[in-house]
């Protein structure tokens, strides 16, 4: 076997996707391609991605860029479409979650290959559920009034240091603003803007899914809300902080990896529905995609070809990294001999559902950002929901001034 190039992979710092070094192994046994994998934490890596495609161009040959960067840059021609590689290697795309593909597609031309699909559920303690005669709660409504239930029946038993809910609190694009503009704004009927474009994050819609978020945390959640992020909210949670937690799938089948003694009390359900009946769960996907400055951009798409096929896929699943945007992943036998079937399964029917529920703008990210510190004023309880959107709203609109 020759000796080929050696590309470079930029992926998020989460400890499920870290398995890739080891794992990677096999390619460069098969293709003779070296493969470097450099792995940040999220706001450094959201900086990292936009400059691989920019100032920084032509240091990385794969990146692992979500929904909310990747179409920006593949619209200035930073990011090589995969068709002509996909059409000529006869790639099938069905076994992906199509909302992912969808997410990786502009102009009808495909520029990544997800490898991600990160959405929402609900898990609960069911030994409290039983020991204080609550069911799973199935819609927004019912999540209140069990997460602030179960928090007056564990006070009232001197279990004063747990919790009916954790969720994320800390403000921020990545943070806050993941739970309430995926999963409950879209449930109240809540849009980030208008149709016409305009910023709608002070909508009377808007108002209500904060209003209920805020209430629902500062009656059932720590008082240090406002600091919990998905990582140390899962810990916590997992610690025995709380009755129920609100997260990503992934987040919490690590715990399962770890053997956490919390785990094997706990169950799994779907995101609770909203006041119209349905479901938001989110939809995080990054996809492997290959900036245009890459050296190296053949050997590039053997990596995301080999990556992104079923053994390594089942692979990456079994390792941590339990929403694989590759369906059949989820389906294969091994799946659930690592996690209990009430995940696996949750994690299947929510990909029916689940979406982008987020605008895609070049001022994503200060926009996000100033959308989460509204969020986290409101939770704390140093403004109310209606004045905390209202100076985002306009902080938003100045944003975009400056932007353009």
């Amino acid at each position: 076997m020759s000796t080929g190039p050696t590309i470079r992979v930029l992926n998020e710092d989460i400890s499920n996707f870290h398995h890739w070094r080891k794992t990677a192994k096999t390619f460069t046994e098969t293709t003779g391609i070296q493969v470097e994998f450099e792995y940040l934490w999220l706001n450094d890596y959201w900086q990292a991605i936009i400059s691989s495609y920019t100032d920084r161009a032509g240091e990385f040959d794969v990146v692992a860029a979500d929904e909310m960067l990747l179409p920006l840059h593949a619209r200035r021609g930073a990011v090589l479409p995969l068709d002509n590689w996909v059409q000529a290697d006869g790639f099938d795309l069905s076994p992906f979650n199509p909302a992912a593909i969808d997410c990786a597609t502009v102009d009808s031309k495909l520029y990544g290959i997800p490898y991600s699909n990160m959405s929402n559920i609900l898990v609960y303690r069911a030994d409290l559920f039983d020991r204080y005669g609550f069911l799973p709660p199935r819609t927004l409504t019912e999540l209140y009034d069990v997460a602030i239930g179960l928090r007056k029946a564990l006070v009232a038993d001197g279990e004063t240091d747990t919790y009916g809910l954790i969720a994320r609190g800390k403000p921020g694009a990545g943070a806050n603003v993941w739970i309430l503009g995926s999963s409950i704004a879209p449930a109240f009927g809540a849009r980030l803007y208008d149709e016409e474009g305009h910023p709608a994050f002070d909508s009377p819609e808007m108002v209500a899914a904060l209003s209920y978020y805020a209430d629902l945390i500062q009656q059932s959640a720590p008082p240090d809300s406002e600091r919990i992020d998905w990582y140390n909210g899962s810990e916590r949670y997992f610690q025995g902080e709380a009755a129920m937690f609100i997260e990503a799938a992934s987040e919490i089948a690590k715990w399962y990896d770890l053997k956490s003694p919390v785990a094997e009390l706990s169950k799994v359900t779907l995101i609770p529905a909203g006041p119209g009946g349905d479901r938001h769960a989110g939809l995080y996907a990054p996809a492997w995609n290959i900036p245009a400055a890459s050296r190296h951009p053949e050997a590039a798409w053997q990596f995301i070809r080999w990556a992104a096929s079923p053994e390594p896929a089942a692979i990456d699943l079994t390792s941590g990294h339990l929403e694989q945007a590759r369906l059949s992943a989820l389906t294969d036998p091994r799946a659930k001999q690592v996690y209990p079937a009430d995940l696996v399964d949750a994690v299947i029917t929510t990909r029916a559902f689940a979406r982008n529920e987020r605008t895609i703008e070049d001022a994503w990210l200060p926009v996000g950002d100033a959308f989460g510190e509204a969020i986290a004023e409101a939770i704390s309880g140093r403004l109310d929901a209606k004045s905390a959107l209202s100076k985002a709203q306009a902080k938003i609109v100045e944003i975009h001034k400056h932007w353009q």
